[in-house]
């Protein structure tokens, strides 16, 4: 008789599942890499239908995934498009929710110091609309 555990086999299970939702997310979002120097420009529509309970309805998966390659002193993420916009940003410092300066404001703008690694960003809307945007990311102090 052959003794199966069952713990071995759920936990194989669920390590299977993670990498496959992994891969999913990664082949959903648009992943860019993000050196010092290089200004991006990138595109989407803002909104899901996924309730993120503190910054407004986002997707299932990020917008966009950027691999920031090393540490940058300064980087700023802009983004402007209509409705109620909002930027989450899941990174290695933690998760931020940005909102408009104004309830009626239309642009959102983090910066700061860059930790190297892997930064989820979601642009989500607090009415739960989708609009277009734009999204800029510069490592330039205004």
């Amino acid at each position: 008789m052959t003794n199966i555990n069952l713990g071995q086999v759920f936990t194989a299970g669920l390590l299977g599942v993670s990498l496959f939702l992994a891969a999913a997310e990664s082949a959903l979002a648009d992943r860019r890499s993000v050196s010092p120097g290089v200004a991006i420009t990138l595109s989407g529509t803002s909104g899901g239908s996924s309730n993120s309970r503190d910054c407004g309805w986002i997707a299932e998966s990020p917008n966009h995934i950027l691999d920031v390659t090393q540490d940058l002193p300064y980087w700023s993420i802009t983004v402007q498009t209509a409705g109620a916009p909002t930027l989450l940003i899941d990174g290695p410092a933690g998760r931020y929710c940005v909102l408009p300066e104004s309830p009626s404001g239309s642009i959102l703008q983090f910066s700061g110091y860059g930790t190297r690694g892997t930064y989820r960003i979601f642009i989500g809307d607090r009415q739960q609309s989708q609009h277009p945007y734009s999204l800029s990311i510069s490592d330039r102090k205004p």
